[in-house]
């Protein structure tokens, strides 16, 4: 009986640290295995792009300044909102690779939805967490390329 009661207490130790354990992992809540709390702050999700405002610098710009410039804070008051993001451009291996951008028109009548490669944009962002887009493109440059419509890709 002795033999019995010490079996069951080193039993119900063993699991009972088992079952902690579980539970101390239940609790930790992770986005991902690749996504922690403290990165998740400097991502966007495809959500709070889709309708995002575009602008253009609509000036001469420092070729340096704009490769080394990865995020704006705030729409730059010389800027001139030229349309609107619709869709994200996604390679098969999971890049981001574009924009989908809709320029021109008024009022939807009119407007052309081209691609914006993601070398000639950058995030616009607040501490609202709002989000918007400026491209080194002006709106003739994006205007004179080819429409993408709703079959384009795969």
């Amino acid at each position: 009986m002795k033999r019995m009661t010490v079996s069951a207490l080193a039993l119900t130790i063993a699991t009972a640290g088992a079952a902690a354990a579980e539970t101390h992992l239940s609790d930790q809540k992770t986005y991902s295995g690749i996504v922690s709390s403290d990165v998740s702050q400097n991502m966007l999700r495809a959500e709070a792009m889709i309708d995002a405002e575009i602008y253009t610098l609509e000036r001469e710009y420092d070729e340096n300044e704009w490769v080394d410039t990865d995020y704006y804070g705030s729409v730059g008051t010389e800027w001139e909102e030229i349309g609107e993001i619709d869709d994200i451009v996604v390679s098969r291996d999971g890049r981001i690779v574009g924009l989908v951008a809709e320029i021109g028109g008024w009022l939807d009548i009119g407007d052309e939805d081209v691609i914006i490669d993601m070398n000639d944009v950058r995030i616009v962002g607040d501490d609202l967490g709002d989000v918007a887009f400026v491209t080194r493109l002006n709106e003739e440059q994006l205007e004179s390329r080819q429409e993408v419509d709703d079959a384009w890709g795969w």
